[in-house]
């Protein structure tokens, strides 16, 4: 291959980096003229691509006919895909079917397989374009602040995208050596010529100057400049990246500071917040999300809602499910907590009916190859009356039914043991507002940062403030030692349940990954089809993705005996 991944990637995303919009990024057509001379030169051209670099993150990739199959669309997709899919929490027989061998970890270390392609691609597209608007914003003239204000954004962008390789293509920090273990090239400068793999250590020393100096340029910036939304990082996200990379390395200080730095401006989501659908922008609660775009100006089919809304297009019309949650983790939700309300669970049975609980394990009523729930009038009357009920706030003018065709007839193979009522769309094609970091992670971020701080006060406080918004009248003062942290550990998978978080998490806390399996007549067991039962030890050299045949065919620099 004679291009590289981050050569083709800037091919790719190039009309979306100089075709980006004016301030008014929502209502205004994107602008088309931008040529790279006056990004490089102008204060305007500098914040055109700031707004393309940040529209990077939700972005159709259709650079091939499996990205286009897949949707890969940025950050959600990143975040769903590799932070989710690959776990034990998050099932969807959408992704189990189509993505077959890769489901099951088989192609993690395969140079070939397009899942080791995805995140690398993603992560150096927005590495990319981030070093040439910081190749050449110091030496434009116009407002030194807002410059400043976009250099920090850039900044902030690029620390992320190298966490994200972290997490997907670096060892675990037990098996790293102290850092010492090699990971991806360290690209600073708009080069796309050779660059070897680097340490750890030297990533990790390139994200906190990149954090360090971002946050020094928002501190010392007037009041008067801001982002214009959610869609864009600003100084919170700096330090939000900054707790992600604590977590990552073990650097639990740092974490725990940043965490609570990072969401103080921020409010924890009511109970009424909580069940709202995450379809509009929470601004009161969101750090950084996907914008909600007009479907004329979305992404269609590509959009976060299109595949994981439970009203959304495949759902809806191509009988795909929106995904379903793991039963083993249900169980532990306690009793009254209103999250679990977000879940079609065999407790939601309501009277009269004939069924009962345990006819979520008959094979006659619940298909053991993908946990649909199928063949059965009862269940279907169930179905369509828990649906209407998780309607957020009743509005059907808004939200429509879900997993429901637009003929009103339900489309039972869609429905899943466990199927998911938490992420709803806005339009015909699932459009809504994805949170790439929302103020709970952070406070569970800065929980289990405490707990390992020795700081036993401030890990139960965090978790007090959130269950009393979830489940009133529950509390972890009694709690010390592992029974703390498993509860610090439980709390954050419930909480950010389909939200990109779990893999990562599982990776990070150094344990296995296991997929029990659904068994009929055997109401002690789970609700995952038997072909995706799987047990992956913290040993497995699958947790670690490997870097792409593609970029080590160009880029010659690359020893993959160092990773391989």
């Amino acid at each position: 291959m004679k291009n590289s991944i981050i050569k083709g990637l800037a091919s790719v995303l190039a009309v979306a980096s100089l075709a980006s919009c004016s301030s008014d990024y929502l209502e205004v057509a994107p602008k088309t003229a931008v040529t790279a001379n006056l990004v490089q030169t102008t204060e305007s051209g500098a914040q055109d691509a700031m707004y393309g670099l940040a529209r990077a993150m939700y972005y159709p990739y259709t650079g091939s006919d499996v990205m286009s199959i897949l949707g890969v669309n940025g950050e959600p997709f990143i975040m769903m895909f590799y932070g989710d899919l690959y776990g034990q929490d998050y099932f969807s027989y959408l992704w189990g079917s189509q993505m077959g061998a890769n489901f099951t970890w088989e192609t993690n270390r395969s140079q070939a397989s397009y899942v080791c392609q995805i995140g690398w691609m993603y992560c150096y597209n927005l590495i990319s374009q981030a070093n040439q608007i910081l190749a050449n914003i110091d030496n434009i003239d116009g407002n030194r602040d807002r410059l400043n204000f976009i250099k920090a954004q850039a900044l902030t962008i690029r620390a992320h995208a190298y966490v994200r390789l972290l997490q997907i293509y670096g060892p675990r920090w037990e098996d790293s050596n102290n850092g010492e273990a090699y990971v991806c090239p360290l690209r600073l400068t708009p080069s796309t010529g050779n660059a070897p793999l680097e340490k750890m250590s030297v990533v990790i020393a390139a994200i906190k100057s990149d954090l360090d100096e971002a946050l020094e340029l928002y501190d010392a910036r007037p009041n008067t400049i801001n982002r214009s939304g959610a869609w864009e990082p600003d100084e919170d996200c700096a330090r939000g990246v900054y707790a992600r990379l604590g977590l990552l390395i073990h650097d639990y200080p740092v974490a725990q500071k940043m965490a609570k730095d990072a969401r103080a401006p921020y409010q924890l989501l009511t109970a009424e917040q909580y069940k709202a659908g995450f379809a509009d922008v929470q601004s009161s609660n969101y750090l950084w999300a996907n914008p909600v775009a007009p479907t004329a100006y979305g992404l269609g089919y590509y959009a976060h809602g299109s595949y994981y809304a439970c009203q959304g297009p495949y759902p809806t019309e191509w009988e795909l499910g929106a995904g379903q949650i793991n039963y083993e983790l249900y169980r532990q939700i306690p009793k009254g907590d209103i999250r679990a309300d977000l879940f079609f669970t065999p407790d939601k049975l309501t009277k009269p009916t004939q069924l009962r609980e345990s006819s979520f394990w008959n094979e006659n009523i619940c298909n053991p190859a993908n946990m649909n729930l199928t063949g059965n009038a009862n269940m279907k009357i169930q179905l369509l009356q828990f649906g209407t009920k998780a309607i957020p706030g009743g509005d059907t003018k808004k939200f429509g039914q879900p997993y429901v065709s637009r003929s009103g007839e339900p489309t039972n193979p869609i429905i899943a043991f466990g199927a998911q009522y938490k992420f709803w769309g806005l339009d015909m094609y699932g459009t809504n507002s994805f949170p790439y970091m929302r103020a709970e992670e952070m406070l569970l971020t800065e929980a289990e940062a405490a707990y390992y701080n020795g700081d036993y006060a401030t890990a139960k406080s965090c978790l007090n403030s959130l269950l009393e918004l979830r489940n009133p009248g529950q509390t972890v003062d009694a709690l010390s030692g592992d029974a703390l942290l498993d509860q610090i550990k439980l709390q954050r998978r419930i909480e950010l349940w389909g939200e990109g978080l779990s893999w990562f998490d599982l990776k990070r806390w150094n344990q296995p990954m296991i997929r029990n399996i659904w068994e009929a007549g055997n109401v002690n067991s789970n609700n995952i089809p038997a072909s995706f039962k799987l047990e992956k030890q913290p040993t497995d050299p699958a947790w670690r993705f490997t870097v792409p045949q593609a970029e080590s065919q160009y880029n010659t620099a690359i020893d993959r005996s160092l990773i391989d």
